[in-house]
């Protein structure tokens, strides 16, 4: 087995970010590279795609001798990251066909999970999208609470001055709305109208990712895939693809 390890003393970025992906997916295929970690992974249903990379500079020490690519269990890597204490020296290593992972705090502890046999070849499509907005991630929490009260699917909506969140049901409605201008939309680029309604069970789980960035970065067209990014610069990027919920006329 090719040489790898790797050690963080910010444990809180490896275990929010599979944390995250980890009601989306089940297993994955991690490609390690001299850049960092990636895993792209699509979800059991194809409604939604995983895109995660962990910056090699994220890490107090990274070595890897050529690239490798490793299957894991995401529940068995999320059941033993959550042990991990905030102020605790985390450390990658693999060991034959074992990926060790240390918790070096006040005590030192040691957690060896399998290393699965899994042919995986994903492929982040590639998709052209007319609207984008970067704005806290906080409002896109309550617009998807407020929505949730009310339908199961949530239409995202902007145009150039303005961006909004809205459910539909019967006769109840729930509406998030931002204008440009506003603190909590700090960019927007839109040059016409757009509007896509997407799955709010989805939504929920993406949007975990709050936990690692206080803004996000959001794609969109007209009944069109999103794409919602968190990025923290030099340590990661995560981003979520989510399939559209068509309108029935």
């Amino acid at each position: 087995m090719e040489k790898f390890k790797a050690v963080l003393d910010n444990p809180d970025l490896l275990r929010d970010s599979i944390n995250t992906i980890s009601s989306l997916i089940t297993e994955g295929v991690f490609k390690i590279t001299k850049s960092g970690i990636e895993l792209k992974s699509m979800d059991p249903a194809n409604v939604s795609m995983v895109d995660l990379n962990l910056l090699a500079t994220a890490f107090k020490e990274y070595n890897v001798d050529s690239e490798l690519e490793i299957g894991l269990n995401i529940s068995d890597l999320t059941s033993v990251l959550k042990r991990a204490k905030s102020d605790d020296n985390l450390t990658l290593e693999l060991k034959d066909n074992l990926l060790d992972i240390k918790l070096d705090g006040n005590t030192k502890r040691l957690f060896s999970i399998p290393l699965l046999d899994i042919k995986q070849d994903t492929k982040i499509p590639n998709l052209e999208f007319p609207a984008n907005l970067r704005l806290k991630t906080s409002v896109v929490e309550d617009g998807i609470s407020d929505a949730e009260i009310i339908s199961d699917a949530v239409i995202f909506e902007v145009d150039e001055k303005s961006f909004s969140m809205r459910a539909v049901s019967e006769n109840r409605k729930s509406e998030l709305k931002l204008e440009s201008g506003d603190d909590a939309l700090i960019e927007l680029n839109a040059k016409q109208h757009i509007k896509s309604m997407f799955p709010i069970d989805y939504l929920k789980k993406m949007i975990k990712g709050s936990k690692l960035s206080p803004e996000c970065t959001i794609y969109l067209g007209n009944d069109y895939p999103m794409k919602l990014d968190f990025k923290v610069i030099d340590k990661f990027q995560l981003s979520f693809i989510l399939a559209p919920r068509i309108e029935n006329e």
